[in-house]
């Protein structure tokens, strides 16, 4: 099972397709480094079978590491 969550959003993707479940990751990314939607500056993260596989970190966590 393929999961894509999102820092303020959540689930925004769950389900067997890996290619959906990728694609949905890097729109997602996009949205966040591109500073748009609701995912501007979030993070996203993909997971498979509860493990993450792929991590991006948004300047909105960073940011807050920082302070």
């Amino acid at each position: 099972m393929y999961d894509v969550i999102v820092g303020n959003i959540g689930y925004v993707y769950s389900g067997e397709d890996a290619t959906v479940a990728r694609r949905t990751y890097v729109e997602y990314v996009r949205q966040s480094e591109y500073g748009t939607g609701r995912a501007s500056g979030e993070s996203v993260m993909l997971l498979y079978n509860d493990e993450p596989i792929l991590e991006f970190a948004g300047r909105n966590d960073i940011i807050g590491e920082i302070e």
